[in-house]
């Protein structure tokens, strides 16, 4: 009786080490752009919801630099109408201190202390509601800019703006670079040039260099952004 082997089908040694090295450098190739992708990924996050944040800010001053100044100047005539005989009911674009409001500044020379200023800023506007105004101010305090909304106080010794609208303010937008020194970038700028009294200006121009909140994962440096805009008075 003869006896027959059937060959044994199967891989060899060699080959298993070979197909091992090879999904070794396959699989660490994948997961290595997959790494760097996610760390990609992170850093520009952080951009954008940077980018998303002051496009929401630039956004916000725009509108309260087109609202601001109810009624028109032609109210403050001779013989006003009714309701601008009432200081509360009156509102001029712009606020600051001291001297509000009969003692108009001059912008850029001292006159206005810091507001309106390069970092501080208070805009006046109808509510709208039958309420009267409210003071609305933007103010740079370290790397955050704050803002505050409150109701605008008849003219008296105690109705000064900083000071009325000093306790509302509250975080608006952080990691702010624009600074205070020498060096700085100034968040607000006034035209048309050559500027005199808050009266007499006529447009806003917004500049936020913000920084991502977390540094960016490839290169652990923190990442800024720069946005620009300006806004024209409506009233």
């Amino acid at each position: 009786m003869t006896n027959s082997r059937q060959p044994v089908n199967g891989y060899s040694l060699v080959e298993l080490l070979v197909a091992t090295v090879l999904f070794t450098i396959i699989a660490g190739t994948i997961f290595s752009l997959l790494f760097s992708a996610q760390l990609r990924y992170q850093g520009e996050s952080g951009v954008t919801t940077a980018f998303q944040q002051a496009n929401i800010a630039i956004d916000q001053i725009t509108r309260d630099v087109h609202s601001a100044g109810y009624p028109p100047p032609s109210s403050f005539a001779a013989s006003p109408p009714a309701p601008a005989s009432d200081p509360r009911s009156m509102a001029l674009p712009f606020s600051w201190s001291p001297g509000y409001p009969n003692t108009p500044c001059t912008v850029g020379l001292g006159g206005c202390g810091t507001v309106p200023g390069d970092y501080d800023l208070i805009l006046e506007t109808d509510t709208g509601d039958g309420n009267g105004v409210q003071w609305i101010r933007y103010s740079l305090q370290g790397t955050t800019l704050m803002r505050g909304v409150t109701q605008k106080t008849a003219f008296s010794a105690f109705a000064d703006p900083v000071a009325s609208t000093a306790g509302s303010l509250l975080p608006y937008l952080e990691n702010l670079q624009n600074g205070q020194g020498n060096n700085s970038t100034a968040i607000f700028s006034y035209g048309p040039l050559p500027l005199s009294q808050p009266s007499n200006i006529r447009t806003v121009n917004v500049v936020l260099i913000v920084q991502a909140a977390q540094p960016d994962p490839q290169t652990g440096q923190f990442r800024t952004i720069s946005l620009t805009g300006q806004a024209a008075l409506f009233n």
